[in-house]
């Protein structure tokens, strides 16, 4: 008798959280988290703290929400990679080689509801 197919990917234990966070502060996903972090807590800082750092004074309770303001998208940048590479039978995302042909886009319907429902709409 032959014994029924079982998923691979039921049988992988998920990567030690260890691991996956060494994972997610080297290389390339420090820099996406790192980038992700500067564009978020600027904003946030600018929303919010700009007007007190203006008009001052500068003291250790302002330092600290400002170090707060970019340590927090830090942190939840990290995390996010951290837990996709905890997920078994999910490898690292390597760059995509470059094609050879690309192929052109579709012409846009002229549908007021088509919209952003086509496919390629992020691509333009």
């Amino acid at each position: 008798m032959s014994q029924p197919e079982q998923d691979p990917q039921a049988e992988t234990p998920p990567v030690a959280w260890s691991a996956a966070l060494r994972g997610a502060v080297r290389g390339r996903a420090m820099a996406q988290t790192t980038t992700a972090a500067l564009i978020v807590g600027s904003t946030l800082f600018m929303v919010n703290l700009y007007s007190q750092v203006r008009d001052g004074p500068f003291t250790g309770a302002l330092a600290a929400r400002t170090a707060l303001t970019f340590l927090v998208p830090w942190l939840n940048a990290t995390m996010g990679i951290t837990i996709g590479l905890r997920r078994p039978g999910t490898p690292p995302r390597r760059a995509a080689p470059p094609q050879a042909a690309a192929t052109p886009p579709e012409p846009a319907s002229s549908s007021p509801q088509a919209g952003c429902l086509q496919p390629g709409f992020l691509e333009r």
